[in-house]
């Protein structure tokens, strides 16, 4: 007996039924399951809880043997609903796998949004920093030292006036310092202009000048003033190149007693220097003057300075000037 062909049960219509979901905005609920997402709607997230669709080998077998496919039908549906729901970890990933690969292309799409709208955003021009602010020219006063301070006085008027008399003195003696600095400086560039001309006078005269000098004779501030001051400099400066020893030891000596060295350098140099020759001097020929009568003799002064002294005989005779005053 031949028995009646039934549909199998894999060719029927799926069994998950959409319909009977608990749906809500992008919310589906299937069961003990629950699913939540931000991009897919309620019928996409459905899919994923239904069985994959038959295979085209399972459809081929079931065509070729029909015979062995009529128990299927026999056996009830409620095993593969069961098979579903006894596994429901894939379904779970597949929704999991899709909500993913939608919000990854959402990102994508938001991406390409920014960069195309920044691209075309003009821009922003470049913002200069602004130069730190000048301060005012009379803030310099509040910092110097005996300023007066309001407290200092019970009338603001008192201190208004206090304070414009301490501005002007502090004017004026800057100006003064900056004559002072001016003058310092001019006759600074007087002395190196001399001086120049006295080297320049000196090459002409002996070629070979520049040779005799030593570049690394050790001078202090004192010897180079002296040496630019005094009509021997030019000797004075071929002495200390010959003789580095007593150069270098002036030049460590205090500034007062490395001028009363290079003061009897000075001297020693000039007494040793040849006169220079030029015309004979022209004797007056007054008669000599009157002897004044009933007058005491003159009396020297031991403690005059003269343009002619040496540089010893100067200083000792202005300290005993001194310790005779009570000045030492």
């Amino acid at each position: 007996m031949v028995q009646p062909r039934t549909r199998p049960l894999c060719c029927g219509p799926p069994f998950f039924d959409a319909s009977a979901m608990k749906t809500d905005a992008g919310q589906v609920t299937d069961g003990d399951i629950t699913i939540d997402s931000n991009h897919e709607t309620p019928d996409q997230i459905a899919i994923a809880f239904q069985d994959d669709p038959p295979t085209t080998e399972d459809t081929a077998a079931v065509s070729a043997d029909p015979v062995e496919a009529a128990p299927v039908a026999e056996e009830p549906a409620q095993p593969a609903k069961r098979k579903r729901r006894s596994d429901p970890t894939e379904a779970v990933k597949s929704a999991i796998a899709k909500q993913r690969e939608a919000e990854r292309r959402a990102d994508a799409a938001e991406s390409k949004v920014q960069a195309l709208s920044a691209a075309g955003a003009p821009t922003p021009p470049e913002t200069q920093t602004a130069p730190d602010p000048v301060p005012p020219s009379w803030s310099r006063f509040k910092e110097m030292p005996g300023v007066p301070k309001p407290d200092q006085f019970t009338a603001y008027e008192d201190y208004s006036m206090a304070l414009a008399e301490f501005v002007s003195d502090a004017k004026q003696g800057e100006q003064r310092a900056a004559h002072e600095q001016r003058q310092v400086a001019q006759q600074q560039q007087v002395q190196l202009d001399r001086w120049s001309k006295t080297l320049d006078e000196a090459r002409q005269t002996d070629p070979a000048f520049d040779d005799s000098l030593n570049l690394d004779t050790p001078m202090s501030m004192p010897m180079q003033h002296l040496a630019m001051e005094s009509p021997q400099g030019i000797e004075i400066l071929k002495w200390l190149s010959a003789h580095p020893d007593d150069a270098q030891r002036i030049s460590t000596l205090h500034p007062a007693e490395a001028y009363r060295e290079m003061g009897k350098l000075e001297a020693r140099l000039e007494a040793a220097s040849p006169p220079v020759s030029g015309p004979a001097r022209v004797v007056s020929s007054a008669k000599a003057p009157i002897k004044p009568l009933g007058t005491s003799p003159p009396v020297e002064d031991p403690f005059e300075i003269t343009d002619d002294l040496s540089m010893d005989e100067h200083f000792r005779r202005m300290n005993a000037a001194d310790r005779q005053a009570g000045r030492l």
